[in-house]
């Protein structure tokens, strides 16, 4: 896998489907290594509103309200943010705060799946075509 970048066709957009008639929630997701990594370790990251990667085991840290705070209500909107991004220097932020433990890590990232899982009747990743 390559370097995050701005481009849509390298994104998936996972259906949370909890949504009127199962549409939507939207989140954005890529797997790669952020720019300027010496590691090029593969990871998952997750698209922000403000145009910024998170890193995804990051996401899951932020409190309940701000990763909903982050979710696309609509894929216009999705595809507007990735539009605008296009061809624009990539903002992907791969560290953990600071003082979290693994443990930590792994409590909040099940309380956050189940809490998702719990609202979704299916769930399905696709990739986007520009």
């Amino acid at each position: 896998m390559p370097v995050i970048c701005n481009d849509a066709a390298r994104c998936e957009v996972m259906n949370l489907a909890w949504g009127p008639g199962g549409h939507g929630p939207y989140l954005v997701r890529q797997e790669g290594y952020a720019p300027g990594s010496s590691t090029f370790k593969m990871q998952r990251f997750i698209l922000q509103k403000d145009g910024r990667w998170l890193l995804n085991l990051a996401f899951v840290m932020l409190p309940e309200a701000e990763q909903e705070a982050q979710l696309f209500h609509s894929l216009k909107d999705v595809l507007v943010l990735l539009d605008q991004l296009a061809g624009q220097p990539v903002s992907a932020d791969a560290t953990l705060p600071p003082g979290t433990s693994a443990d930590e890590i792994l409590e909040h990232f099940e309380q956050c799946t189940h809490r998702i899982l719990r609202g979704m009747r299916t769930c399905s990743t696709l990739p986007l075509k520009p």
